[in-house]
C-alpha cells in the first residue's frame, strides 16, 4: 500500500466517523489533478482496498462513473469471507445489468471457491422482495401462497382495470394506476375513502391472483420482515446504486439490515434519473453522507472514459450540481492529450446524420467484427457502439425517413432476446391453466388472450370472490365458451412428443392466436414448457431479472443506458429542442457511457429545431473538436472553434427558413 505520510500524495478519501470531504476538496482536487499516470492508478488501488478492509459495520462509497466499484465490490466480499466463517452475504441493485455483470465477474473470479460462492447471493432488490414475501407467505393481513407471481408489463393494465371496475364511479383520470404505484414508492398513502376504497380492493385481487406490482411487493416484503424478522438471513450487505432506491425501498433495506454485522452503500446522487419513474430519492443518500453512522468513502478516479471525455463530462456536472449534492471529485485515471476529443458534430440534416453513423461503422468494420467475436466468447459484455436519444422512437429523425434509414442500418447488429417471446408466454399460461386450476392469474389472462369483454370478466370475478371457488371453475360458462377445454388442448398439444417443434407451434396457432410460428417452434425446441416445473414461476422470475443479451451495436435513450458503457458512443439530437427536455443528469449518464469516443450530433431540420442544445454549449471548448459533416461527398471538416459551429448552424437556420416553398402546379 502506498506510503500516505509523502506529503505529495493525498489521503485516503475516508472518512471513517462520516461527515464529506468538501472542506478539504478543493486542495484534494489540485494534488489528485497533480498525480502522474503511475501515481494514479496506485492511488486509485490503494484507496480502493483501504475502503474495501474497513473495519466500519457501516460504509458508505460515493462513487461516480466507472470508478470502480465492481472491483471494490470483490474486495470487500473477499474481505467478509475471509473474516467472518458463516455470515451469508447480499448484494442487491435495483439495475439489473449491473447484477448481470457482477454474477459473471464472480463466477470468474478464480479467487473464490464454490464454498465461497454458496454464501454469496446477487440479485435485484424487486428479486429480494419477492422472495421474502413467497418465504413469509405475505403477511397476516395479506397472506400469499407459493409460487408469488409478478404484475407487470400489459398485466398492470388489465389488473388496474379489473380494480376500477369495483369502482365503476370513480374517473380513471382522477384514479390512475400510476397514482397508486406513487403511493406505494414513497409510503405516503392517500387517506381520502376512495383511495382507502380502491387498495382494499386491489389487496383482495392481489391475494386472489397470487400476484403483486413492482410497488407494492418493497412494501409488503418490508411488512413481512417487520412481522418475521428471522426472514433477514443474511448479516451481510452490499447494495449498489443507493441514489435510486425510493423511501419504500430504502424502508425494506434499513429493515432488513438492521442486525447487520456489515452494511456497505454506493452511489451518486449526480446519477439519479430514476425520480420521475419510480420516485428515487437522492437525498436519502446525501442524508447518510453528510451523518456519523456510515464512514464515507470516494472514488475519485474514471478508469472507464477517455481523457477529454472524462474532463468534458466533469465540467458539466460541475456546472449543473446542484445546492446540497455531494461535492467530489471526478477525473480521468490516465492522462492522454493524444486521445480522441468530444465530436461535437454538425449536419444540415438528419438524413446526414444516418450516414456519419453508417460510416462510422464501416470505417470501423474489422475492429467491430473482432469486438462481436470478444462478445460471443463472452470476453466482452458492452456494445462497441451506443446510439443514444433523447426520445425512445426518435421522431425526430423522421424527414426524408432518416429514422427509417438508422432502423434499418441497427438492424444488421440486432441480438436474439433472451427473455421468451409472448407467443411462448402465451402458450405457457393456457398450460399453466390446464396444469393447476387454481392459478388464478394464470385463468385472468387467458380471459384476456382470449378477448372476453372486461364487464364480463368483472361478473366472474365477483361470483368467484363471493362463493370463494377458482376462477378456472366459471371459465365454462356461457357465451365465453369452455376455455378450460382450449387450455387442456394446448397442454396436450406441448406435451405430444411426436410432434416436432415446428409442427406443435402449427397446431397451436389453430387454438390460440400466435404471431410468430418459427420463432414459437425455436423456443419450445430449446426450452420445451413440460420440462418446465412452473410455467409462471419462470415468468415471474423474467419480468424481475432479464436483463436481456446487448448487440454490438445498439440504439436506446440516454435513460436507458444506465448500467452500460460501450467503447464509442454516438448520441443524436443534441439540438434546442429534442434535448431541451432532458434532464443534466440524464445527459451526463449518456456522457459518461463513452469509452474512448463520444459523438455529439446536432441535425437542422430534426424536427423543428434552430440551432445546438446548451447543454452542448457548456461543455468546456477545449475539450471539444467542432465539426461539419456533409453526406455529399462523406467528409468530416474541423471548424476552427465553437463560434464557427454557432455560426455554421445559424447559416444553415436563415437557409432554410429563405427557401422558397415548393408549391404543387394546379392542373
Amino acid at each position: 500500500m502506498m506510503d500516505v505520510a509523502d506529503n505529495d500524495v493525498p489521503r485516503f478519501l475516508i472518512n471513517e466517523s462520516g461527515g464529506g470531504f468538501e472542506e478539504e476538496l478543493a486542495g484534494l482536487r489540485e494534488r489528485f489533478q497533480a498525480l502522474p499516470n503511475a501515481e494514479r492508478v496506485t492511488y486509485r488501488d490503494a484507496n480502493a482496498k483501504a475502503i474495501a478492509l474497513l473495519v466500519a459495520v457501516r460504509v458508505l462509497i460515493v462513487a461516480g462513473p466507472g470508478s470502480g466499484k465492481s472491483h471494490l465490490f470483490r474486495a470487500r466480499i473477499k474481505f467478509w469471507l475471509n473474516s467472518s466463517q458463516d455470515s451469508q452475504i447480499y448484494v442487491c441493485s435495483f439495475v439489473r445489468k449491473l447484477v448481470r455483470d457482477l454474477r459473471e465477474e464472480i463466477a470468474r473470479d478464480q479467487d473464490l471457491t464454490d464454498e465461497d460462492r454458496t454464501r454469496l447471493r446477487i440479485s435485484t432488490i424487486h428479486t429480494l422482495a419477492r422472495s421474502l414475501v413467497e418465504r413469509g407467505g405475505g403477511t397476516a393481513a395479506h397472506p400469499m401462497q407459493r409460487h408469488v407471481q409478478v404484475i407487470a408489463g400489459e398485466w398492470e393494465g388489465v389488473v388496474w382495470d379489473d380494480v376500477l371496475l369495483f369502482r365503476p364511479e370513480l374517473s380513471r383520470e382522477v384514479f390512475s394506476r400510476s397514482q397508486l404505484v406513487l403511493q406505494f414508492h414513497t409510503e405516503e398513502l392517500d387517506d381520502s375513502p376512495d383511495w382507502i376504497s380502491l387498495r382494499e380492493v386491489y389487496g383482495t385481487l392481489s391475494r386472489f391472483y397470487n400476484a403483486i406490482g413492482f410497488a407494492d411487493m418493497i412494501v409488503l416484503a418490508r411488512e413481512a420482515v417487520d412481522e418475521q424478522p428471522d426472514l433477514s438471513e443474511h448479516l451481510l450487505w452490499i447494495v449498489d446504486e443507493y441514489q435510486d432506491l425510493n423511501a419504500a425501498e430504502d424502508h425494506l433495506i434499513r429493515t432488513l439490515t438492521a442486525r447487520a454485522e456489515g452494511l456497505l452503500i454506493a452511489g451518486d446522487d449526480e446519477q439519479a434519473i430514476y425520480q420521475e419513474l419510480k420516485a428515487s430519492l437522492p437525498e436519502i443518500i446525501i442524508s447518510y453522507y453528510e451523518e456519523t453512522e456510515f464512514a464515507n468513502g470516494m472514488l475519485p478516479f474514471c478508469s472507464r472514459c477517455s481523457y477529454y471525455v472524462c474532463l468534458a463530462a466533469s465540467a458539466f456536472i460541475q456546472n449543473h450540481r446542484t445546492p446540497g449534492a455531494i461535492d467530489k471529485v471526478f477525473l480521468p485515471l490516465k492522462i492522454d492529450t493524444a486521445a480522441t476529443k468530444v465530436q461535437i458534430v454538425a449536419t444540415f440534416q438528419p438524413t446526414a446524420a444516418v450516414d456519419y453513423i453508417a460510416k462510422f461503422i464501416e470505417d470501423r468494420r474489422a475492429e467491430l467484427d473482432e469486438y462481436a467475436a470478444r462478445m460471443r466468447s463472452g470476453d466482452e459484455v458492452d456494445p462497441y457502439l451506443l446510439v443514444l436519444t433523447p426520445e425512445k422512437r426518435a421522431r425526430f429523425y423522421r424527414p426524408n425517413h432518416a429514422d427509417e434509414r438508422l432502423r434499418e442500418l441497427l438492424s444488421e447488429f440486432a441480438v436474439v432476446p433472451t427473455a421468451h417471446s409472448s407467443d411462448y408466454t402465451k402458450v405457457a399460461t393456457y398450460c399453466a391453466v390446464a396444469r393447476e386450476l387454481n392459478d388464478n392469474f394464470a385463468a385472468r389472462k387467458v380471459l384476456h388472450y382470449e378477448g372476453v369483454p372486461s364487464i364480463r370478466v368483472h361478473e366472474l370475478l365477483r361470483r368467484a370472490l363471493s362463493v370463494r371457488v377458482s376462477l378456472a371453475s366459471l371459465l365454462d360458462e356461457g357465451e365465453i365458451g369452455d376455455l378450460v377445454t382450449i387450455a387442456g388442448a394446448v397442454w396436450d398439444v406441448v406435451q405430444d412428443d411426436d410432434l416436432e417443434p415446428t409442427a406443435k407451434a402449427a397446431e397451436l396457432s389453430a387454438l390460440v392466436s400466435v404471431a410468430d410460428q418459427a420463432t414459437l417452434a425455436s423456443e419450445l425446441a430449446s426450452d420445451p414448457i413440460g420440462a418446465i416445473d412452473d410455467p409462471a414461476e419462470e415468468e415471474a422470475a423474467e419480468a424481475i431479472e432479464t436483463a436481456g443479451d446487448v448487440a454490438t451495436v445498439e440504439m436506446m435513450t440516454m435513460f436507458q443506458s444506465k448500467g452500460l458503457s460501450a467503447q464509442h458512443v454516438i448520441i443524436i439530437g443534441c439540438d434546442n429542442l429534442n434535448l431541451a427536455q432532458t434532464a443534466a443528469l440524464t445527459f451526463f449518464v449518456g456522457l459518461t457511457r463513452a469509452r474512448k469516443s463520444l459523438h455529439l450530433i446536432t441535425s437542422m431540420k430534426a424536427g423543428g429545431c434552430t440551432g445546438a442544445a446548451d447543454y452542448l454549449l457548456e461543455l468546456p471548448p477545449e475539450f471539444c473538436d467542432y465539426v461539419e459533416y456533409k453526406k455529399t461527398d462523406q467528409v468530416s471538416t474541423t471548424l476552427r472553434n465553437q463560434q464557427a459551429f454557432i455560426e455554421l448552424l445559424a447559416r444553415w437556420g436563415r437557409a432554410g427558413q429563405n427557401r422558397p416553398r415548393r408549391t404543387r402546379k394546379r392542373r
